[in-house]
């Protein structure tokens, strides 16, 4: 070819030169960003601590410190937990970073001592425990806790190993179990989707559930038993999953590690066991159901048939041993209440329960919003994660079992529209919400890259701004308006009803009075005094009269004198704020009583007044807002 025909040499195509800031976000998000986010969330608390002391001096700046707080703590860490650049190390540090912040919210909500109800019986029975040697005593404030003694005994050995005080043995056992159950999730999460972003996803949703910021937080025996539940789910998860080429597991350790952990978690939690019994049930049918050919359809002592046989015998045996009597009388009350409530309403013999209202507390038109918005993008991510799941015939039937357990959602929501089912609702939230994080993560991970550099940041930052609507609607849903922060003294008002008077005459009690007498009084007072005072609370009614009559009636008539004797009441605790305004939380003495939920004017000054002229009764302890009464001069009248 001559030189006149021959072509000139093609010019390679011009790269694009990216955008400084471009390379320089790339650059950033490709390194370790848990130390600074670790900072971040620092500076989140201490905007949560601040928060709380304004709301106790009552100071109009307490709620956007708090919920301010909140979303500096969550969020960023949330973006972070979603991004494709993090590495699996990163995202478990930054994972359990979240769960650990998030348990300091609780421990600044009360830094001083336990004050909510299962907490104060908690430590009646860690208190008893150190003081007779006897783990499994008559709880007379939680009557279940006497037959779950796992959490006392752990507490109780710490106390006696460093001198802590039950207090602070009680703070670094639960939040060591935060620490861990964070952890585990992370593994199983990891394990099951095989994806380190799948799971840190998946957490960022798990902590949205309405029981994570405190109920999971307390110092109560379901918060210890999690980190059983997630252990037993690593260790079940390890036997159940096939070996590959010259992998041989210890099947004998991972027995013995099922047997043990089940074991804890039968004699610590009874729901947390029976939910636990339930999901390896689930496995187990969904690993029969998903094998194609019809003769493999058996179950498998190699599956999650095992774990689920051992967890049922573990469960079964301590029910029967030990915890019959409290079980029936705590969780079978709250199970029947919540199903007759049910009844009821599909019946139309009941209405339903007014959403975000609790009593005379009502939450703001925001709140309110904000609670909807995050039920919705859950609601929708459940069809994808049963889609995604069980069209394909081969798919893995772990995947298929948490997807199911995603289902059960809706039927939580649905026990929402009832009084008595609340609790039970939020007491399956953190079981509920495994299933819903993990389709979330499936969801996430199915979402195609982005192609321009609007989606690439556009996307992660409206998906951090739904998981934060999530996340803080979730709190809202789980707690009233009177319990998110704390605040000065409010009648009937759960924590905030537990005063330092209270405290005080709960001491005078345990100091002077003897222990096991049996005393009447409104139910923050009584708990006191059934903790710290080392009294036996008394409620229900006698002969049929309610024993809070004597606090109602404006004279002291026979039937008052009836109740102090034939139920040999020793004392009496008298709070006079009771008569400054109507409970807060729906009652003053017990959710039973005659006018709960129903009050519209506070009890008369005059009926908390009788005490001081009935001829017989001894006043022996009085600090201004609590006084004391001896009864022993006219039980025998």
């Amino acid at each position: 070819m001559s030189a006149a025909t021959a072509r000139p040499a093609a010019r390679a195509p011009r790269r694009r030169s990216r955008p400084a800031v471009d390379t320089w976000v790339r650059a950033l998000l490709a390194s370790d960003l848990s130390p600074l986010l670790a900072l971040v969330a620092g500076l989140g608390i201490v905007m949560i601590a601040l928060g709380f002391n304004a709301a106790r001096a009552d100071l109009s700046h307490a709620q956007p410190l708090f919920w301010g707080g909140l979303i500096v703590v969550y969020a960023p860490i949330a973006l972070r937990l979603g991004s494709r650049s993090a590495s699996r190390r990163e995202r478990l540090v930054l994972s359990v970073l979240l769960g650990g912040a998030l348990y300091l919210v609780k421990v600044l909500y009360s830094p001083t001592g336990f004050t909510l109800h299962d907490e104060l019986a908690t430590w009646l029975q860690t208190s008893d425990l150190l003081n007779s040697g006897h783990a499994l005593g008559a709880n007379t404030i939680v009557s279940g806790y006497a037959g779950f003694p796992g959490l006392e005994l752990l507490t109780s050995a710490l106390d006696q190993l460093a001198g802590s005080g039950v207090f602070l043995s009680g703070l670094i056992v639960i939040g060591l179990a935060r620490l861990l159950v964070i952890a585990a999730l992370f593994l199983f999460f990891e394990r099951a989707g095989g994806s380190s972003r799948l799971a840190g996803v998946a957490i960022a949703i798990y902590v949205c559930n309405p029981s994570f910021l405190y109920f999971d937080s307390q110092f109560g025996y379901e918060s210890l038993a999690l980190v059983a539940a997630g252990a037993l789910l690593l260790v079940a998860q390890r036997w159940a999953e096939p070996v590959a080429g010259d992998r041989e597991w210890n099947r004998r350790g991972l027995l013995v590690a099922i047997a043990l952990l089940a074991a804890t978690l039968a004699l610590t939690h009874h729901m947390s066991s029976y939910a636990m019994t339930g999901f390896f049930l689930l496995w187990t049918l969904t690993t029969i159901v998903s094998r194609r050919r019809p003769h493999l359809r058996k179950p498998s002592l190699s599956g999650p048939l095992v774990p689920a046989l051992i967890m049922a015998a573990a469960a079964a045996s301590w029910f029967v041993l030990e915890a019959s009597q409290v079980t029936t009388s705590e969780l079978g009350d709250v199970l029947t209440e919540a199903v007759k409530s049910v009844v009821h309403l599909i019946s139309g013999a009941s209405g339903g329960k007014k959403l975000f209202q609790s009593a005379s507390q009502t939450n703001t038109a925001i709140a309110r919003a904000l609670g909807v918005a995050s039920i919705v993008p859950l609601l929708a991510v459940i069809p994808f994660g049963l889609w995604r799941t069980w069209w394909k015939w081969e798919e893995n039937a772990l995947h298929r079992a948490l997807a199911v357990v995603a289902l059960f959602f809706p039927v939580t929501l649905f026990l929402r529209l009832t009084e008595a089912g609340t609790e039970t609702s939020q007491r399956a939230s953190e079981f509920v919400y495994v299933g819903l994080a993990f389709v979330s993560g499936l969801f996430v991970l199915q979402l195609p890259p982005a192609r321009t550099a609007l989606a690439r940041y556009g996307r992660p930052l409206g998906g951090v701004a739904l998981a934060t609507v999530i996340f803080l609607g979730g709190f809202i849903v789980g707690e009233s308006p009177i319990t998110r922060l704390p605040g000065p003294f409010l009648v009937g008002g759960e924590a905030r009803a537990t005063s330092p008077q209270g405290i005080v005459a709960a001491r005078f009690a345990a100091a002077r009075l003897p222990a096991g007498s049996r005393v009447i009084g409104d139910r923050p007072n009584v708990t006191l005094m059934g903790s710290y005072g080392h009294l036996e609370r008394v409620t229900g009614s006698i002969e049929g009269i309610p024993v809070s009559r004597v606090f109602y009636s404006e004279t002291f008539d026979e039937l008052d004198q009836r109740v102090i004797s034939n139920d040999v009441i020793d004392y009496i605790v008298v709070d006079r704020r009771l008569s400054h305004e109507v409970p807060a939380g729906g009652f003053y003495f017990e959710s039973t009583e005659p006018q709960a939920s129903a009050w519209n004017a506070p009890i008369k000054v005059s009926a908390l007044r009788k005490f001081n002229h009935v001829h017989g009764l001894s006043r022996i302890f009085d600090n201004g807002a609590i006084a004391i009464y001896d009864t022993s001069g006219i039980r025998h009248q």
